[in-house]
Protein backbone atom coordinates (compact mmCIF):
# COMPACT_ATOMS: atom_id res chain seq x y z
CA UNK A 1 0.00 0.00 0.00
CA UNK A 2 3.11 2.86 0.78
CA UNK A 3 4.55 1.66 -2.19
CA UNK A 4 1.13 2.42 -4.58
CA UNK A 5 0.92 5.72 -2.48
CA UNK A 6 4.87 6.67 -2.77
CA UNK A 7 4.13 6.27 -6.64
CA UNK A 8 0.83 8.11 -6.55
CA UNK A 9 2.68 10.96 -4.98
CA UNK A 10 5.32 11.07 -7.52
CA UNK A 11 3.37 10.94 -10.37
CA UNK A 12 1.15 14.13 -9.27
CA UNK A 13 4.91 15.90 -8.62
CA UNK A 14 6.45 14.46 -11.86
CA UNK A 15 3.03 15.83 -13.97
CA UNK A 16 2.72 19.55 -11.90
CA UNK A 17 6.63 19.80 -12.97
CA UNK A 18 6.24 18.72 -16.61
CA UNK A 19 5.05 21.72 -18.64
CA UNK A 20 1.45 21.52 -20.71
CA UNK A 21 1.37 20.33 -24.02
CA UNK A 22 0.36 22.33 -27.01
CA UNK A 23 -2.44 22.12 -28.78
CA UNK A 24 -2.84 22.49 -31.98
CA UNK A 25 -6.12 22.49 -34.12
CA UNK A 26 -6.26 21.96 -37.76
CA UNK A 27 -8.53 23.33 -40.51
CA UNK A 28 -9.29 23.00 -44.07
CA UNK A 29 -11.50 24.49 -46.32
CA UNK A 30 -11.65 24.37 -50.33
CA UNK A 31 -11.98 27.75 -51.65
CA UNK A 32 -14.89 28.31 -54.48
CA UNK A 33 -17.12 31.10 -55.63
CA UNK A 34 -19.81 30.08 -53.47
CA UNK A 35 -20.95 32.63 -51.56
CA UNK A 36 -19.34 35.52 -53.18
CA UNK A 37 -21.07 38.54 -54.17
CA UNK A 38 -20.22 37.93 -57.73
CA UNK A 39 -20.31 33.99 -58.52
CA UNK A 40 -18.72 33.84 -61.85
CA UNK A 41 -14.96 33.32 -60.80
CA UNK A 42 -13.69 29.52 -62.18
CA UNK A 43 -10.49 29.76 -59.69
CA UNK A 44 -10.61 27.41 -57.32
CA UNK A 45 -7.86 26.68 -54.22
CA UNK A 46 -7.69 24.84 -50.48
CA UNK A 47 -6.53 26.54 -47.03
CA UNK A 48 -5.32 24.75 -44.18
CA UNK A 49 -5.30 26.63 -41.13
CA UNK A 50 -3.02 26.07 -37.99
CA UNK A 51 -3.67 27.36 -34.60
CA UNK A 52 -1.13 26.52 -32.13
CA UNK A 53 -2.58 27.47 -28.52
CA UNK A 54 1.07 27.46 -27.07
CA UNK A 55 2.48 30.30 -29.31
CA UNK A 56 -0.42 31.80 -30.00
CA UNK A 57 0.17 31.38 -33.17
CA UNK A 58 -2.37 30.62 -36.77
CA UNK A 59 -0.25 28.91 -39.64
CA UNK A 60 -1.79 29.72 -43.19
CA UNK A 61 -0.80 27.66 -46.14
CA UNK A 62 -2.83 28.47 -49.28
CA UNK A 63 -2.62 27.50 -52.97
CA UNK A 64 -5.24 28.81 -55.17
CA UNK A 65 -5.44 28.72 -59.31
CA UNK A 66 -7.25 30.33 -62.28
CA UNK A 67 -7.01 33.68 -60.04
CA UNK A 68 -8.49 36.76 -62.25
CA UNK A 69 -5.39 38.39 -61.88
CA UNK A 70 -2.04 38.13 -60.72
CA UNK A 71 -2.65 40.54 -57.74
CA UNK A 72 -4.58 38.89 -55.08
CA UNK A 73 -5.08 39.84 -51.55
CA UNK A 74 -6.65 37.49 -48.78
CA UNK A 75 -7.48 36.94 -45.39
CA UNK A 76 -9.27 35.47 -43.23
CA UNK A 77 -12.61 36.79 -42.00
CA UNK A 78 -14.63 36.19 -38.53
CA UNK A 79 -17.46 36.17 -37.22
CA UNK A 80 -20.45 35.45 -39.35
CA UNK A 81 -23.69 35.60 -37.53
CA UNK A 82 -25.01 32.42 -38.47
CA UNK A 83 -22.73 29.14 -38.99
CA UNK A 84 -20.85 28.49 -42.36
CA UNK A 85 -23.20 31.34 -44.21
CA UNK A 86 -22.60 35.23 -44.45
CA UNK A 87 -20.09 38.05 -44.35
CA UNK A 88 -17.78 39.28 -41.57
CA UNK A 89 -15.25 41.65 -41.04
CA UNK A 90 -11.45 41.33 -41.49
CA UNK A 91 -10.12 38.94 -38.51
CA UNK A 92 -6.50 38.46 -39.80
CA UNK A 93 -4.81 39.79 -43.28
CA UNK A 94 -2.56 37.79 -45.24
CA UNK A 95 0.64 39.99 -46.98
CA UNK A 96 2.14 39.83 -48.51
CA UNK A 97 0.09 37.29 -51.07
CA UNK A 98 2.68 36.70 -54.40
CA UNK A 99 1.76 38.68 -57.00
CA UNK A 100 0.80 35.47 -59.29
CA UNK A 101 -2.88 34.28 -60.56
CA UNK A 102 -1.97 30.20 -59.71
CA UNK A 103 0.52 29.58 -56.68
CA UNK A 104 0.38 29.07 -52.99
CA UNK A 105 1.21 31.00 -49.93
CA UNK A 106 2.27 30.44 -46.49
CA UNK A 107 2.98 32.49 -43.18
CA UNK A 108 3.03 32.28 -39.66
CA UNK A 109 0.91 34.94 -37.41
CA UNK A 110 1.14 35.57 -34.07
CA UNK A 111 -1.35 36.94 -32.56
CA UNK A 112 -2.06 38.70 -28.97
CA UNK A 113 -4.28 35.72 -26.54
CA UNK A 114 -7.61 37.22 -27.16
CA UNK A 115 -7.41 37.63 -30.79
CA UNK A 116 -6.31 34.47 -31.03
CA UNK A 117 -9.27 32.67 -28.98
CA UNK A 118 -11.34 34.69 -30.75
CA UNK A 119 -10.13 33.50 -33.96
CA UNK A 120 -10.21 30.17 -32.64
CA UNK A 121 -13.48 30.19 -31.19
CA UNK A 122 -15.01 31.56 -34.42
CA UNK A 123 -13.22 29.04 -37.01
CA UNK A 124 -14.96 26.47 -34.47
CA UNK A 125 -18.19 27.44 -34.44
CA UNK A 126 -18.00 27.31 -38.47
CA UNK A 127 -18.45 31.13 -38.35
CA UNK A 128 -14.90 32.14 -39.98
CA UNK A 129 -13.90 31.63 -43.57
CA UNK A 130 -11.02 32.13 -45.88
CA UNK A 131 -11.37 35.17 -48.91
CA UNK A 132 -9.06 35.56 -51.88
CA UNK A 133 -9.81 38.87 -53.51
CA UNK A 134 -8.71 40.17 -56.65
CA UNK A 135 -8.80 43.88 -57.94
CA UNK A 136 -11.50 44.93 -60.76
CA UNK A 137 -14.54 42.80 -60.49
CA UNK A 138 -13.96 40.20 -57.63
CA UNK A 139 -12.26 43.04 -55.33
CA UNK A 140 -15.37 42.22 -52.72
CA UNK A 141 -14.15 38.31 -53.33
CA UNK A 142 -13.44 36.20 -55.88
CA UNK A 143 -12.98 32.49 -54.12
CA UNK A 144 -13.70 31.48 -50.43
CA UNK A 145 -14.05 28.63 -47.99
CA UNK A 146 -15.48 28.12 -44.52
CA UNK A 147 -12.64 26.60 -41.86
CA UNK A 148 -13.86 23.35 -40.63
CA UNK A 149 -11.85 21.17 -38.22
CA UNK A 150 -9.57 18.00 -39.56
CA UNK A 151 -10.81 15.36 -36.23
CA UNK A 152 -7.51 14.55 -34.70
CA UNK A 153 -6.34 10.35 -35.63
CA UNK A 154 -7.51 9.36 -32.06
CA UNK A 155 -10.89 10.83 -32.47
CA UNK A 156 -11.16 8.28 -36.05
CA UNK A 157 -9.67 5.27 -33.77
CA UNK A 158 -12.79 6.10 -31.16
CA UNK A 159 -15.08 6.32 -33.91
CA UNK A 160 -13.89 2.88 -35.13
CA UNK A 161 -13.76 1.17 -31.91
CA UNK A 162 -17.38 2.25 -31.56
CA UNK A 163 -18.42 0.52 -34.92
CA UNK A 164 -16.39 -2.77 -33.86
CA UNK A 165 -18.94 -2.74 -30.71
CA UNK A 166 -22.42 -2.11 -32.68
CA UNK A 167 -20.97 -4.86 -34.96
CA UNK A 168 -20.00 -7.01 -32.48
CA UNK A 169 -23.29 -6.42 -30.54
CA UNK A 170 -25.13 -6.70 -33.78
CA UNK A 171 -23.37 -10.48 -34.45
CA UNK A 172 -24.07 -11.78 -30.81
CA UNK A 173 -28.03 -10.77 -31.30
CA UNK A 174 -27.97 -12.81 -34.34
CA UNK A 175 -26.11 -15.77 -33.18
CA UNK A 176 -28.74 -15.52 -29.87
CA UNK A 177 -31.74 -15.79 -31.98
Amino acid sequence: MRVLLASAAAAVLLGAALPASAVTTIFFTGLTNAGEPVPTSTANGAALVSFDDAANTVTVQLSFQGLANNAPFGHIHCCTATPFTGSAGVALNFTPMPAVATGTYNNVFALTPAAFSSLLAGASAGRAYVNIHTPGLYAGGEIRGFLAPIPEPGTYALMLAGLGAVGWAARRRRAAA
